[in-house]
This record gives C-alpha cells, sequence and structure tokens, in this order.
C-alpha cells in the first residue's frame, strides 16, 4: 500500500510539474543597430537565435549583429549553441562583478566542423528534464577575441516573450589587461 501510495504522489507531482509553467525570464531581442553609446562594453544583449538552420554573428567591438559573410564577429549564437571566433574557459560559478583576473583559466580554441560548439560554452546550460526548460548554470565564461581583447560573460536567459525559447539574452564586461 506505500508502494502504491508513493507511486501516486510521483505521478501527482509529474503531472502538476507539466501543467504549470515556472517563470522563466524572458527578454525581447535587441534591435540591430550599433549600440547607443558607440563604446565597447559593458552590455546585455539579447540573441535572436531562434532560426536552427542559421548562425546569428555579434560583433562585441560594434555592438551588433554582423553578416555572415565577414570576419568582424567575435560570438556566434544558434539557438543553444555558442561559439567564438577566438578562444573560451569557463570561470566557474563566481560572481560577475568580482571577476578581473584570467591568469588561472584554460583557454580553448573553437574547432570548426559541421556541427561546431565550443567545449568550454556548450554547457552554459541546465536542462530540466521534467519543465523542459534551459536556465543558465550560474557560471561565467571568459572569451578573447580574435583581436586581443578579453572580456567576461554571463548567460542569463534563453528566452523571448512568451516564454519562446531561442532568444539568448547575455550580459558581457571588457577585463583589464
Amino acid at each position: 500500500m506505500l508502494g502504491f501510495a508513493a507511486f501516486v504522489v510521483v505521478l501527482g507531482y509529474l503531472i502538476a510539474a507539466s501543467v504549470v509553467r515556472p517563470d522563466v525570464a524572458e527578454f525581447a531581442p535587441t534591435p540591430p543597430g550599433l549600440r547607443p553609446s558607440g563604446r565597447p562594453g559593458p552590455d546585455t544583449v539579447t540573441i535572436d537565435a531562434r532560426d536552427p538552420a542559421r548562425w546569428q554573428f555579434y560583433s562585441l567591438r560594434r555592438g551588433a549583429i554582423s553578416s555572415p559573410d565577414t570576419a568582424d564577429w567575435d560570438l556566434a549564437f544558434r539557438r543553444f549553441h555558442v561559439i567564438t571566433s577566438g578562444s573560451a574557459a569557463d570561470a566557474g560559478e563566481v560572481i560577475f562583478e568580482q571577476l578581473r583576473d584570467t591568469a588561472t583559466a584554460i583557454f580553448t580554441e573553437t574547432v570548426f566542423a559541421r556541427d561546431t560548439v565550443h567545449p568550454a560554452l556548450s554547457r552554459w546550460y541546465r536542462y530540466g528534464v521534467v519543465t523542459h526548460l534551459l536556465r543558465p548554470n550560474g557560471h561565467v565564461f571568459l572569451v578573447r577575441t580574435r583581436w586581443a581583447a578579453r572580456i567576461k560573460l554571463e548567460f542569463l536567459s534563453y528566452y523571448c516573450p512568451g516564454a519562446q525559447p531561442g532568444c539568448l539574452t547575455f550580459r558581457w564586461a571588457p577585463l583589464g589587461p
């Protein structure tokens, strides 16, 4: 009888969890164009990466989406995939505002292939098995651009308004020399 009661409780939980959508942070895509200040970071950006067949290329220097046929990009996004034109490292669960040093970070380059992913950036999220939601894992990432700029990056959300997946929101700030 106890086993049956536990089964009913678990079943009830699964049904309730699948019906009730938890709150997720939602952000509208950042309008195209250059960053209003014209100066490099810090910034919070939402990239519309909903198209599973198309990468969205972003230039940190310009603060804008770049054309795919240009070399002027630093980060690229496709759904939940993120790559960099330079190298990246996972700094772990640290406080974004307090991270200032990259001396101990182990950077890896993006290896471009048919299904390109970057090992340091490939698990920026936690996947909820019951809710099927992606939530940021709380890590801060380090990026070295091909222009030798160093930035810190933190993912804030994966959702567009209406809890539609594919709007990757992140904040970034330059790191000192």
